[in-house]
């Protein structure tokens, strides 16, 4: 059963296209070449002039041999569409009898050109093969006219299992020859069962009612033509290639829309973090300048009294006093073969100190015993590579205090 109807249907009969109300039976014509709106969402009836109806018994019950039987068939018979997004061939069990399943397959191999006329594309949100929208009468040929098409359809007890298209008006005199030729071919197939009249959904005509009846020898009835049942009808699967080519541009112009509006979204976060970055460091940048000026006058005394200190130091430190400092640096030299010629104390910090060695050797071993002396140590020593000079060879050093 079809379910989530719509409210509206798009059908046709003898006198053409129409929108059909689901709910209450109101009917609205469309005009000629269909190109109204639709009055809101709506179902497609696909018109049996658009539809390739093959019935045939599958010696399987499982769905998925069924549909590779099915397609090997309907490739067969030539009725393919060009390959496409859509989904234009479907098919229904009519009946299981034993191992086998009397299958009916349809097909739309052809381009649907109400759809591709019309404005209402869009509103169309589900496709249905028109016939099945209706219940057949009990094992019986059904004539109908869709616009002014003759259309025959056959039913094997209450389900339909074979439509075709006749003709028009012009062979308005051969539809009982038509119809009886086709009653013949299904029955031989085992495809009917016991066809038991024909049914003409239309107005009384006695000429039509004689020529049924002669060239079938069946009983034929007229009459009314059924209300569409679409909640009593199969679950048809159909959407032609060119509604869902648009759907799919839709879809596609949909998500291009959500990423450039997430693009956007994602730009404007990174913007407002930066600015809210910028904002914290200014805050926080004007929090220690308020904290350094609230601490200027306690760091400028800190400062002061560390100058003092440094000042003091070489007094209240004996190791750091200069006589003390010379001591320590006149123990590292050799008895001979170096001789001091410099020695300076810069900022109560810096030692500088010159000397010259009679040869490299003894340049080599000042410079290790300075970096080595343990009364030394809260010095630290730069001392560049030794170098000639005349016949002495040069030696400077600088320490300077660590703490």
């Amino acid at each position: 059963m079809i379910k989530n109807l719509p409210e509206w249907a798009y059908l046709v009969d003898e006198t053409g296209r129409y929108w059909y109300h689901l709910g209450n039976g109101e009917r609205q014509n469309v005009p000629e070449g269909g190109a109204a709106k639709a009055p809101g969402k709506t179902m497609f009836g696909i018109a049996t002039n658009d539809l390739v109806s093959i019935p045939q018994w599958i010696s399987s019950k499982d769905n998925e041999i069924i549909s590779q039987v099915v397609a090997v068939e309907v490739a067969k018979l030539g009725v393919n569409r060009s390959l496409g997004p859509g989904k234009v061939s479907d098919w229904k069990a009519v009946e299981y009898n034993g191992t086998r399943t009397l299958v009916q397959s349809v097909s739309t191999p052809w381009t649907l050109d109400e759809l591709t006329q019309s404005p209402s594309r869009g509103d169309f949100v589900d496709f249905y093969p028109q016939y099945a929208l209706f219940t057949p009468p009990e094992n019986a040929a059904v004539l109908w006219k869709e616009g002014a098409t003759w259309v025959a359809g056959y039913s094997r007890g209450r389900r339909w299992v074979h439509v075709q298209t006749l003709g028009g008006d012009e062979i308005r005199d051969a539809l009982g020859g038509e119809i009886n030729l086709t009653l013949i071919e299904l029955s031989a197939k085992g495809l009917l069962d016991g066809t038991a009249r024909v049914v003409v959904w239309s107005g009384y005509d006695l000429e039509l009612h004689r020529s049924l009846q002669d060239e079938t020898g069946l009983i034929v009835d007229f009459e009314a033509r059924p209300a569409p049942a679409p909640s009593q009808a199969p679950e048809w699967d159909f959407e032609p290639h060119e509604v869902t080519r648009t759907r799919l541009g839709e879809a596609r112009r949909r998500q291009g829309f959500w990423l450039t509006a997430l693009a956007l979204i994602a730009v404007a976060a990174l913007v407002s973090a930066a600015y809210f970055h910028l904002w914290k460091l200014k805050h926080s940048n004007a929090a220690l300048l308020n904290r350094i000026e609230a601490n200027r006058d306690g760091a400028a005394m800190i400062e002061s009294a560390m100058e003092r200190w440094q000042q003091l130091s070489p007094a209240i430190d004996p190791r750091r006093s200069a006589v003390e400092l010379f001591h320590q640096i006149s123990l590292l030299l050799p008895e001979k073969g170096l001789r001091l010629t410099t020695f300076e104390i810069q900022n109560n910090r810096s030692i500088l100190i010159r000397a010259e060695g009679a040869t490299m050797a003894n340049a080599l071993q000042i410079k290790g015993a300075f970096e080595k002396a343990e009364a030394l140590a809260d010095y630290e020593w730069e001392i560049p590579p030794p170098r000639t000079k005349d016949d002495v060879t040069e030696i400077f050093a600088t320490g300077t205090y660590r703490y």
